[in-house]
């Protein structure tokens, strides 16, 4: 009796397991691009699914983050608090349509919103679209969704391949904005909030942020797209301050005074220095070459796009040196180093008047658009 026993438990632990990463429906040829802006990434990773063919620097370029620049006050929140939405609007002029939320929630209208993402996106996927959700796996970034299962979502991200066994588990539809990567290394580490920037521990609330998108086959005229997306990077550049969730955000050229402060005054950890680096050298290098491959598409503006393209190209340069200053990955502690703080605060000052430059130089470009 005991051994039948045994025997129905292993039977009944198994049925439960086969369950757990049972795959309902699948959506082929889905895939995370590895960008380092991952919400680009995920649009992206959208359009290749639809099989619309553009370049990478031209989707940086015409949703505006190629030209954006945005820390928190804190030095610690890459990918957060930045204007998705508005990235996500450009998009639309790319032949696709994107549809979905980004809110901080709480009690049980979290409850709520997560119940009503799991009957949406199942519902896209089932209908052929691609969708995609910001802290569902790793905290601060964001991971296509590919598949669902019967008790959640089945994505893929910074954590997917080899040295990260188990992140193609099942992550629970409940989790939604929570960050619960399946990888055995997220999964040992401490319950903790990916950012003090939204509502605190997990018990408090979370960021729901999910999206699905629609192929629509209207682009826009490439010169009208990209004065969307310049009209909208300077704005946001010039107002310099801004408050979300519990943060605050500086943009442009005061950007990169918050930067500069930290590395003085040693508050900034390696971590997320070189978090930062690789975020906005992504950034700056598809600046510069979308503005050339724009040469060829809008001749007359030749002159203006050029200028821009070099300015940006050493500005992507500064980035670099300071990437060799702060590789992938640095320690989660402050910079103890005195002489590497300050060859980054030159680096970094440098860095800051060629935006200044380069924010002058795509005026005039707008002003010819």
């Amino acid at each position: 009796m005991e051994q039948a026993a045994k025997s129905n438990e292993v039977t009944a632990l198994h049925i439960e397991e086969e369950l757990r990463n049972k795959k309902l429906k699948t959506l082929d040829n889905y895939h995370f691009t590895g960008s380092h802006a991952s919400h680009i990434g995920a649009i992206q990773s959208s359009l290749a699914y639809y099989g619309i063919e553009i370049s990478a620097s031209s989707v940086f370029g015409l949703t505006g983050h190629a030209f954006l620049m945005v820390v928190d006050s804190g030095m610690a929140n890459p990918n957060v608090g930045l204007p998705e939405e508005d990235f996500f609007q450009l998009a639309g002029n790319l032949g696709i349509h994107i549809d979905g939320i980004s809110r901080i929630v709480t009690g049980d209208e979290l409850q709520a919103l997560q119940a009503e993402a799991w009957d949406r996106i199942r519902g896209a996927l089932d209908n052929g679209q691609p969708a995609f959700a910001k802290e569902l796996g790793i905290g601060n970034e964001t991971s296509v969704i590919n598949a669902y299962g019967t008790k959640g979502y089945f994505a893929h991200s910074w954590h997917g391949g080899d040295g990260h066994e188990g992140w193609e588990d099942e992550i629970p539809w409940t989790t939604l904005g929570r960050n619960y990567c399946p990888c055995r290394e997220c999964r040992d580490r401490p319950l903790k909030p990916s950012t003090d920037l939204y509502l605190g521990m997990h018990t408090e609330g979370a960021f729901l942020s999910y999206h699905w998108v629609t192929r629509t086959d209207v682009q826009k005229d490439l010169r009208q797209a990209l004065r969307e997306a310049l009209a909208f990077t300077l704005q946001f550049n010039s107002q310099k301050k801004y408050t979300w969730g519990k943060g605050i955000f500086f943009t442009g050229v005061d950007a990169y005074d918050a930067w500069i402060d930290s590395v003085r005054t040693a508050s900034i950890h390696g971590f997320y220095m070189g978090y930062f680096v690789d975020v906005w050298q992504e950034s700056r290098h598809h600046a510069a070459q979308f503005l050339r491959e724009l040469q060829s598409a809008i001749p007359e503006l030749q002159t203006e796009l050029e200028a821009s393209a070099v300015t940006y190209a050493a500005i992507s340069n500064v980035y670099w040196q300071l990437n060799e200053l702060f590789p992938w990955m640095q320690p989660r502690e402050p910079i103890a180093d005195p002489f590497r703080r300050k060859d980054a605060i030159n680096l970094l000052t440098e860095a800051k008047e060629l935006e200044r430059t380069v924010h002058s130089q795509l005026e005039k470009l707008f002003a010819r658009l």
